[in-house]
C-alpha cells in the first residue's frame, strides 16, 4: 500500500519536494474536466516525475450520454498523446449531471472502453454510495479498477463487492502539504 494524493487547479502550488518528503508515492492529476482542458494538468505531471512519483490522470466527467462519455475520453487521449500513465486513467464520475444520466453504467463503460482500446489502463472514481446507488457494478468487467471515496476509518468497498478490484482509496479531503488542502488516499496498486 502506498500513499497518493489527487491534485487540480487548486494545487498548483504545492511544493513537490514537501509532497515526497511526507512519504507519498503517487499524483493523480486532473486532466479533464469535461472536454475542457485543466491548465495545470501537465506543470503538476512534469513535477511529479522530477520527483520520482508515478502519475496518473482523471477527467471529472459531466457526461450524460454515451456519446459524450467517448468525446470526453477522446480529448483525454488527445492531451495525452503517445504518454501512457503510470497510474491510469480514471473517469471521475461524481457531478450531478453524471448522477441523473439515463443510464450511468453505459456512461462509465463507454469512457472506460475508449481509453482502454488504446493500450492504457483505465478506472472509476466514484463515492461508495455512488456505486451502491447509481452505478451497476456487478455489469462492468471484474478487471476494472475502483478509486472509491469513503470517508471513514475504513473502506466497505471490498466487503460490497468481493471479486471487483479496489486499486485505490479516498479516505480524507483534509490533508495539508505546505499549508495546500490535498485529497489523502491509501493505493493498492503497485507503485
Amino acid at each position: 500500500m502506498a500513499k497518493v494524493i489527487d491534485v487540480s487547479y487548486w494545487q498548483k502550488d504545492i511544493d513537490y519536494g514537501l509532497v515526497k518528503q511526507t512519504g507519498v508515492r503517487g499524483v493523480i492529476v486532473k486532466i479533464t474536466e469535461g472536454q475542457e482542458i485543466e491548465e495545470t494538468w501537465w506543470g503538476h505531471v512534469a513535477e511529479a516525475e522530477k520527483h520520482g512519483l508515478k502519475w496518473g490522470v482523471y477527467c471529472y466527467s459531466h457526461a450524460t450520454t454515451p456519446e459524450e462519455a467517448a468525446a470526453e475520453a477522446n480529448e483525454v487521449l488527445y492531451l495525452l498523446g503517445k504518454r501512457i500513465p503510470p497510474m491510469g486513467v480514471w473517469f471521475d464520475f461524481e457531478s450531478p449531471a453524471c448522477l441523473e444520466s439515463d443510464d450511468p453504467t453505459a456512461v462509465c463503460s463507454t469512457f472506460l472502453n475508449a481509453i482502454t482500446a488504446k493500450g492504457i489502463p483505465c478506472g472509476i472514481y466514484a463515492s461508495l454510495s455512488t456505486l451502491e446507488d447509481v452505478i451497476d457494478v456487478e455489469a462492468l468487467a471484474d478487471y476494472v479498477p475502483y478509486w472509491v471515496a469513503q470517508y471513514s476509518k475504513h473502506c466497505d468497498f471490498p466487503a460490497e463487492y468481493p471479486g471487483k478490484l479496489l486499486a485505490g482509496w479516498q479516505y480524507s479531503d483534509k490533508l495539508s502539504i505546505g499549508g495546500v488542502n490535498v485529497d489523502m488516499n491509501d493505493w493498492y496498486q503497485n507503485l
